[in-house]
């Protein structure tokens, strides 16, 4: 695994993506709402005839919204993709290696970056989350 993670923000907290795993940062552009949607899935955004859902990370994370949601960061693992709206890109680069661990099913774990507290997403488990299933 590299040690090189794209940085968010998303409810006012600093999140990091494994590079290998995103596919690139857009701006926020219009979703179409999918009716009976679970709460966290904002619509199905359309790139370049790519139909995926985009999902709010703040709000699977069970985090309040700090701000206007401004980016969307396409994401993948394995067969599943996605879009993972965020706050806004912090910025790409190494994260340390050490780890600490945490107490969420969503974390790899976190770091310390600039006094700065980053969690690093676990991909497979934002992407497959039991709260995207429909209800």
């Amino acid at each position: 695994m590299s040690d090189v993670h794209v940085r968010v923000r998303a409810g006012g907290e600093h999140y990091a993506l494994p590079v290998t795993g995103v596919r690139e940062v857009a701006k926020l552009g219009h979703l179409t709402p999918v009716p009976g949607a679970p709460p966290a899935v904002l619509g199905v955004w359309n790139l370049r005839g790519d139909v995926m859902a985009v999902i709010d990370l703040a709000a699977l994370l069970g985090l309040q919204s700090a701000g206007a949601q401004d980016r969307i960061v396409v994401v993948e693992d394995g067969e599943r993709r996605g879009g993972l709206a965020v706050e806004s890109l912090v910025d790409v680069g190494a994260v340390p290696s050490s780890v600490d661990p945490v107490e969420s099913e969503h974390l790899l774990g976190a770091v310390l970056i600039d006094r700065t507290p980053v969690g690093i997403l676990d991909l497979g488990v934002v992407l497959g989350a039991p709260s995207l299933e429909r209800r």
